[in-house]
C-alpha cells in the first residue's frame, strides 16, 4: 500500500486548513432552513468580494467543470462563432463543450509552454468579425502558464464580444478584476486556491451574459446544467432548483471566509514570493522551468521538465514514499504526459517551508535515482531567492 501522504503539493485538489475540515465536519444542514439561506447568502457576499463583483454570484452543485460545460449549454446558439484561447488542455478541451453544442470555435492555439500573445488575438478578432464570445483559460495549471487576462480581456470586450473566462486555478493568486475588466462569466474552482474540496463551481455572471443565455432559441432550463435556473429559481425566487451541497458550502464559506481575513494583497504577494523562490530552487539544481519564459509562469505551481533519463512517475512515488511529499505528474493521454511535474502553491501551502520541502524531497529523490545533482542546491537556491 502507498504511503499516505503528510504533504499535499499538487495541482488541486489540496489539503485543507483546519477550519475548513472543521465546516466540513458539522452537523448537515437541512437546505429550507433559516441557518442554511443564512450560510449561503453569506458565502454568496464573500465570493463577491474575491471576484471584485456586483455582478450574480452562482454556485453550481459540482466541481468546476460542470460550470464551464453549462456555460456552452447555456449561452450558444446554433453557428455562434467563438474565439477559443488554446494554450494547453483546458483551453483545447473547451473546444470540444462549444462544438457539442452548436458554437464554431475559432481557436488562437500556442505550444503548451507558452501563452497566446495580445497580437494573436486580435489578428484573430478582426478575421472573424461574427464572433460573439471570447473564452479564456487564464491558467493552464497541466502546463504551469498564466495569460496576461487584462489585456486579453479589454481586446475582446473593444471587439464586441462577451468574455468568459475559466480562473479555476488562478482567481486568488493574482489580481483579477471582474467587473473594472468587464469579465461577463468567470468560474472558480473551490478546491485550488481557496482550499476547499471539489464540489462547487462558483462563478459570477453579468447582466449581459443573462441576457445571452435568455436569448438562446431553446433556452436551458430545468436541467442540471441550466445557469438560468439558479437565476430564476434561487436568486430572483429564493427557492433551490435542486438540493444543494450543503456541507460543501459550509465548507467553502470557512475557506473563502480565510482567504479575505489575510486578504488579496497579502495573498498575491505570498504567491509571487513562492513561486519566485521554487523556480530559483529548480533552476539551482540544474533543472529547467516547463514554461518557456518566468512571466509566463503561473504561480499557482511551479511546472518542472523531467530531466532526460527520469522516469516522472517513479520520481513522484519516490517524493511519496521516503519523505511523504505528493506533487502532481502532467496528464494523462495529452502531448506533455511524463514531461513535466508540479509542485503546488495552492491554499495552505503557499508558503516557502513547503517549496522547499518539496525542492529537498525532489533533489534527494533525483540523487537515488542517478541523477547527477548536489544535494542542497535546490535547498539553497530557494531560500537565496527569499
Amino acid at each position: 500500500m502507498a504511503r499516505k501522504p503528510d504533504f499535499i503539493m499538487t495541482a488541486g485538489p489540496v489539503q485543507a486548513s483546519d477550519r475548513v475540515r472543521a465546516a466540513l465536519g458539522g452537523q448537515i444542514i437541512f437546505d429550507y432552513s433559516e441557518p442554511f439561506f443564512e450560510l449561503y447568502r453569506d458565502t454568496e457576499r464573500r465570493l463577491k468580494t474575491l471576484f471584485k463583483t456586483e455582478n450574480d454570484i452562482v454556485m453550481m452543485q459540482g466541481e468546476a467543470l460542470l460550470g464551464l460545460e453549462a456555460v456552452s449549454v447555456c449561452g450558444l446558439d446554433e453557428g455562434d462563432v467563438v474565439i477559443n484561447i488554446e494554450s494547453g488542455h483546458y483551453g483545447e478541451g473547451n473546444r470540444y463543450f462549444i462544438e457539442k453544442y452548436g458554437g464554431k470555435a475559432v481557436p488562437v492555439e500556442t505550444e503548451w509552454n507558452t501563452v497566446v500573445q495580445p497580437e494573436q488575438l486580435e489578428a484573430v478578432l478582426k478575421a472573424n468579425p461574427e464572433a460573439k464570445i471570447l473564452w479564456i483559460v487564464h491558467c493552464e495549471t497541466p502546463c504551469g502558464t498564466i495569460s496576461d487576462l487584462e489585456t486579453l480581456v479589454k481586446l475582446g470586450k473593444r471587439h464586441g464580444c462577451l468574455v468568459f473566462v475559466d480562473a479555476v486555478s488562478s482567481l486568488g493568486s493574482r489580481d483579477i478584476r471582474t467587473d473594472e475588466w468587464g469579465i461577463d462569466v468567470m468560474s472558480v474552482g473551490s478546491q485550488k486556491v481557496l482550499g476547499a474540496p471539489p464540489g462547487l463551481s462558483a462563478m459570477s455572471v453579468s447582466e449581459a451574459a443573462w441576457e445571452k443565455f435568455r436569448s438562446v432559441r431553446n433556452p436551458n432550463r430545468h436541467s442540471y446544467f441550466s445557469i438560468l435556473d439558479w437565476k430564476e429559481k434561487w436568486i430572483e425566487g429564493g427557492f433551490w432548483p435542486y438540493t444543494p451541497s450543503t456541507t460543501d458550502v459550509a465548507g467553502l464559506n470557512a475557506a473563502v471566509s480565510e482567504y479575505l481575513e489575510v486578504g488579496h494583497e497579502e495573498h498575491f504577494r505570498r504567491y509571487a514570493e513562492v513561486a519566485r523562490a521554487a523556480r530559483a530552487g529548480v533552476r539551482a539544481m540544474g533543472l529547467e522551468i516547463w514554461p518557456d519564459k518566468d512571466e509566463n509562469a503561473c504561480e499557482v505551481v511551479t511546472a518542472v521538465t523531467v530531466p532526460a533519463g527520469i522516469d516522472d512517475k517513479e520520481l513522484r512515488g519516490r517524493m511519496l514514499e521516503r519523505f511523504g511529499v505528493l506533487i502532481s505528474g502532467s496528464l494523462i493521454n495529452t502531448p506533455i504526459f511524463g514531461k513535466l511535474v508540479r509542485i503546488g502553491h495552492m491554499g495552505g501551502c503557499c508558503d516557502p517551508s513547503y517549496a522547499v520541502l518539496a525542492l529537498a524531497a525532489m533533489e534527494h529523490s533525483l540523487k537515488e535515482m542517478g541523477h547527477p545533482v548536489t544535494l542542497g542546491s535546490g535547498v539553497a537556491g530557494a531560500l537565496a531567492a527569499l
